[in-house]
Formats: structure tokens, sequence, C-alpha cells
């Protein structure tokens, strides 16, 4: 249809969550420079926002170029990483991923997008488009930790030995949230330790109780982990991080409540760390 005048109207078939065809694609020029066989671009932009049809208002849609994931990460689910997200999708019927990197959103002229509809192969189930929108927004909106405990995880690399624990299970891994010092701003630079306790929250899936036990068994690994890198069996004292706690909960047996007293922790080292490897565009 490229090359075909059209208007943007109210009623447009366009949503977020919805994906490009090929040959929108190929004429917007979004082709993925990593993976081009593998290109696939998600509209980014609100529903709201793409209903509105005043183009001097809201002349543009947001998506970002994504492409099919070689491997999935269970990092990358569950929007626990703010930079990267291997969101679930249906492709004619089938079961797979989209690889979605923060950094690449691009603007298209609505009056260019009207040319095309929706490639309907693709399709989002609601769990999948609510996790899409909660990772747009956390890019913004995102609890911080204080810049000493952060770096008192990086030297002990206790970072990066959590995030590769979690990876086995990150797809049932919805949130891990952290509690440090009770949510107090507490002053450690005398080098006393941060006390810290950690929630495991994983959704139940098709056997709840393997689950349970599954992550049952990563509170241990993760508290022996703690133990090996801050705490001295010597003097019997935690140097720089005191991990009082680490505990698993059923989304269904979390309240509100009890979310809003922790802070999630979204893996964070791996969008600032330049050293690790990023998946996504050079910029």
């Amino acid at each position: 249809m490229c090359g075909v005048t059209a208007i943007w109207t109210r009623e447009t078939s366009w949503r977020q969550g919805h994906v490009l065809p090929h040959e929108a694609i190929q004429a917007l020029g979004l082709i993925h420079p990593e993976a081009p066989e593998a290109t696939c671009v998600v509209v980014a932009s609100h529903d709201c926002d793409l209903a509105n049809d005043n183009l001097h208002v809201e002349p543009d849609v947001e998506v970002i170029i994504g492409c099919h994931p070689n491997r999935v990460n269970g990092n990358y689910f569950w929007a626990k990483a703010p930079r990267t997200l291997h969101l679930e999708v249906l492709h004619n019927g089938v079961p797979g991923t989209i690889e979605l990197t923060a950094t690449v959103k691009r603007l298209v002229p609505k009056i260019k997008l009207a040319q095309f509809p929706p490639n309907t192969a693709y399709s989002l189930s609601g769990k999948s488009l609510s996790i899409l929108r909660s990772w747009l927004a956390i890019r913004y909106n995102r609890g911080a930790f204080p810049d000493p405990f952060v770096r008192r995880l990086s030297q002990c690399k206790v970072d990066k030995g959590l995030a590769r624990l979690i990876e086995p299970l990150g797809q049932y891994l919805s949130a891990v949230y952290f509690d440090v010092d009770g949510g107090k701003e507490l002053d450690r630079t005398d080098g006393s330790a941060y006390e810290l306790k950690i929630v495991l929250v994983y959704a139940p899936g098709d056997n709840p109780e393997k689950t349970a036990d599954e992550v049952e068994a990563l509170e241990g690994s993760i508290a022996d982990m703690f133990a090996a890198r801050h705490f001295d069996s010597a003097t019997s004292t935690w140097n720089g991080i005191a991990l009082r706690s680490c505990m698993s909960v059923s989304e269904d047996d979390l309240t509100v409540s009890s979310a809003r007293l922790l802070t999630q922790w979204r893996l964070e080292y791996m969008t600032l760390k330049a050293d690790d490897e990023q998946p996504g565009m050079p910029t």
C-alpha cells in the first residue's frame, strides 16, 4: 500500500502492542541492523494517543524496533530489567518471544503508518500487553537505591551473581523486591552494613507446587551467595550488606499494602554497566 494516499482517523485500527507488517517495516526504514531477518516492530504509543486525529497535536506514532531473539533470557521477562524486555507473543498461533530495547524507539508519522494495517499474524495476550505497559512506564518511574548500597553489591559481584541465579527461573519470577534498612535513609558512611530483606514474587503457573519448590530452592542459593560474599564467619559479622531474610511469595498471596513497602530490584546493572554486553542497536 506504500504510496497510497491515506488519512488518520479516530477509527484507526492501530493499537498499543500491535506489530507492523513487513511492508511497513521496509517502507519506513525500520529494519533491525543486527537481526534484519528477525525484525519485529511494535507500537509503543498509548491507545488514546493513537486515537487522536489532530495531527498538529499528536502527529506521530512511537514504535520500538525489536527482533525475535536467538535465545530467551529469564531476566528479561516480566519487565525485571528496564532496558530490555522479552515479551511473550503468539505468531501465527505459535508461542514466540519478541525482544524490545527501551533505547531503540522511533517516531513514525501517522499519515505514513495510515497506509498500512497491523500485522494480524501477531497477537498479545492481556498479560503480555500489561507487561509491555509496565515496562514502558518503569523507564521513567522506578525506585532508586542508595549509591553506596549499589556499589557494595557490585564490588562483590553480588548483582551479577543474583542475576545468574534468577535467570533459570526468570519466566516464573515476576518481581524481585528489596527492603533496604526498612525503607529508612540511614547514613552508612561509617561502613556499617545495610540491612537487606529480599522477597521473590512468582506466578504459580500450571504446576504451583513445583514452582514453589523451585523458588524455595532459589531462596537458599541466594542466601548462600550473600553469606559467601558478605559474611565473615571468623567474627560472625556481616560486611557491607547483611542479608536478614530471603523469602518467596506467590502473586496470589502478595497484598498491595505489602508490595508498597518494598522497592523492586530491576537488575539495573544490566542497563548501566558499560562492560556488560547488551542486546539492541548500537548507539
